[in-house]
């Protein structure tokens, strides 16, 4: 009988340690219980272009962090048809730690080929980019989305090369962030053809 009641206390202590631990986690938001950040459209970078359309997808390929900030740097815009320097940078953090980045540069290169295999070997892998429609060229995979997109009719730099760059993976599968990352791709090369005064054609596609 004592050994039976001994059990009982002993399993009765256990649940009540294991509710208390259970208790504190939640309390100091320790997983599985930390809070999920949101992705508001307010929040989101200027030079991503369509706020509410860069922050859905965002939501889909980014990881799950407790808090998500933007950083918005217009280095160098163009000023008039005279002016061949265009560039800028979006970093995205979570946490403490950069998830992806968006940048345009107006610039120059003697072919497309050379433009992915410079500009695109940063990221990842050539041979694993895939193509869409969009630009003169456009690639992309689950790491990196790019466009090279005409600017100017004339002049030393003459396209727009527009980089997003997902350095942390959410848990979408490879698809859905290829399909996310092109997403943001067309919405930064829309807002920087504009913002650069670009009278070219941007040749920004709809389907990939």
């Amino acid at each position: 009988m004592k050994l039976t009641r001994s059990k009982t206390l002993l399993a009765c202590a256990v649940f009540v340690s294991l509710a208390l631990l259970v208790g504190i986690a939640y309390a100091v938001k320790l997983p599985p219980f930390e809070e999920v950040g949101d992705i508001q459209a307010s929040d989101v970078c200027t030079t991503m272009g369509s706020a509410s359309t860069s922050a859905a997808a965002l939501k889909r390929v980014l990881p799950e962090k407790s808090s998500y900030s933007f950083d918005d740097s217009l280095t160098d815009l163009r000023l008039d048809d005279t002016d061949d320097t265009y560039q800028t940078d979006c970093a995205v953090d979570g946490d403490g730690e950069q998830l992806a980045w968006t940048g345009a540069e107006l610039l120059e290169y003697d072919t497309t080929q050379t433009w992915a295999e410079e500009v695109l070997g940063q990221y990842d892998s050539v041979s694993s980019l895939t193509p869409f429609t969009a630009g003169d060229k456009a690639l992309a995979s689950a790491k990196v989305a790019a466009i090279y997109l005409p600017c100017t009719s004339h002049g030393a730099s003459r396209h727009l090369s527009v980089v997003v760059n997902l350095k942390k993976q959410g848990n979408a599968d490879d698809s859905a962030l290829r399909d996310g990352l092109i997403t943001l791709a067309r919405n930064a090369a829309e807002y920087a053809h504009t913002k650069a005064k670009c009278d070219a054609q941007a040749k920004l596609g709809e389907g990939s």
